[in-house]
């Protein structure tokens, strides 16, 4: 191997946090390997709505909508769906009585919150150490497609 290979090889495993980060995702979050998801809810004023523009992921001991992160349509949703269509409250949407498809190329954003966020960054430093590493994660764990992540 010649000298600019070495130095590629170096910097590329200096730079790639995937594996630690998948480990710390582990020791931070128990069952992150056991993650399950399902249509997310929003408070729609008529109760407890489904978001047929997000996907919750939930860890196994954690209550159904206690989501670690969401796989959600970029431009069409929003946190609290306070400008979704009277039709998506009104009644529950079809798509939402069949389980979600995560492999659907709309559903392009992750959506991660920042208390858990301030966990990892303990350990990981900023988000831009290891947001993208993430994002592969999350992808390659469940056959999704998403091309960002944001932080709320």
């Amino acid at each position: 191997m010649n000298l600019q290979e070495n130095i590629r090889r170096i910097l590329r495993e200096e730079t790639n946090h995937s594996k630690p980060l998948h480990n710390l995702l582990n020791l931070l979050f128990e069952g992150f390997d056991d993650i399950y998801y399902d249509w997310a809810e929003y408070n729609c004023g008529m109760g407890v709505c489904c978001d047929p523009y997000a996907i919750g992921f939930t860890l196994p001991k954690s209550d159904y909508d206690d989501y670690l992160f969401k796989l959600v349509v970029d431009g069409k949703w929003e946190p609290n769906g306070d400008n979704y269509p009277d039709e998506i409250s009104d009644e529950l949407p079809e798509v939402c009585y069949e389980q979600p498809n995560i492999k659907d190329p709309n559903f392009d954003t992750i959506v991660f919150y920042d208390v858990f966020v301030e966990e990892i960054e303990n350990y990981m430093g900023s988000k831009n150490n290891w947001g993208s590493d993430l994002l592969n994660i999350i992808n390659q764990m469940f056959g999704c497609n998403a091309n960002r992540i944001i932080i709320i």
